[in-house]
């Protein structure tokens, strides 16, 4: 079967795979001091993770998804389960773990700064082995969108995924043994300012983008907050600057840069554009408190664009 074929026969633009997690978001005046105390000033909670979050996105957006991963046997798994339901993401592929709790997140924003911190707990035997997943859940999309976080199965899952023709496209926090072997299967890597330097050793970011597309990736971006993001695509360097906007939240700034990029990839937009649409989708996140609650609507990118 060909590739065209084999992509025209999929039934989602994106498949993500990956942890959830409910998110306790405080808004406090200050950063936390050592021996100190001071009162929230907002408190809120909501379903959040890294894929999930970007699969809202791209679903708002009009893309079709779907999600893999596991939920917890508590209330928290069953409000992340259904805010997904709700958005119209596919589910079929999901385990429910018997007698194991959530993924928790704290996440604490600056009021005045925009910065967040982020403090988190994942329950052992949350994640999902070999003999739970499904082939033909994880390969349904054009694009499979993974988080590293449980290397094991990543490599399996990227690896089925590169065999039934979809695109890998991979967020990963922190290099760690058996990283180079997942970039290799990997399509689109976007990660932190600091990541290429701690896995390729080379302090000039380019040439470690360079490094980096060496490995397997031919479309490699690294994302530097208010400096904006540099990228390596088949080749040829791009940089594109960060809008400017007023920052209240910089929560899932990363995933709604992951999200446009992926979004552009599936228009078939050229690198450049590609980027600005990314760059502006994180921005408008960060204009508001709360994750997901701030997700733009295409409408907005596209004004702050033009």
């Amino acid at each position: 079967m060909s590739a065209r074929e084999m992509d025209r026969r999929k039934r989602f633009d994106v498949v993500g795979f990956g942890f959830n997690t409910l998110d306790h978001v405080c808004v406090l005046s200050n950063p936390p001091a050592p021996e100190s105390k001071q009162r929230v000033i907002r408190y809120f909670r909501q379903s959040g993770g890294q894929i999930p979050t970007a699969l809202v996105a791209l679903q708002r957006w009009g893309l079709r998804t779907a999600y893999v991963g596991p939920f917890g046997d508590d209330e928290g798994g069953e409000l992340q389960c259904a805010s997904l339901r709700e958005e119209g993401i596919e589910l079929t592929g999901c385990r429910r773990r018997a007698g194991v709790g959530s993924q928790q997140s704290f996440v604490l924003v600056d009021r005045v700064s925009g910065e967040r911190t982020i403090l988190w707990d994942r329950p052992d035997g949350l994640a999902l082995t070999m003999d739970e997943l499904e082939r033909e859940h994880l390969s349904a999309g054009r694009v499979l969108f993974m988080d590293a976080d449980d290397r094991g199965t990543a490599l399996r899952v990227a690896q089925w995924a590169k065999e039934d023709g979809c695109l890998v496209m991979l967020d990963v926090d922190e290099p760690t043994p058996g990283t180079e072997k997942l970039l290799a299967l990997t399509d689109v890597a976007i990660v932190s300012g600091r990541f290429p330097a701690r896995l390729t050793g080379e302090g000039d970011l380019r040439r470690a983008l360079r490094k980096m597309a060496q490995m397997g990736p031919t479309f490699v971006a690294a994302t530097l907050g208010r400096g904006g993001a540099v990228a390596r695509v088949d080749g040829e360097h791009f940089y594109v600057p960060a809008v400017p906007i007023p920052v209240v939240d910089t929560t899932s700034a990363g995933d709604l840069f992951h999200a446009g990029c992926l979004y552009g990839i599936r228009q078939g937009w050229k690198p450049h554009r590609t980027l600005r649409f990314a760059a502006a989708a994180a921005a408008l996140e960060c204009a508001e408190i709360g994750g997901r609650r701030a997700i733009p609507p295409l409408d907005r990118i596209g004004a702050l664009l033009r």
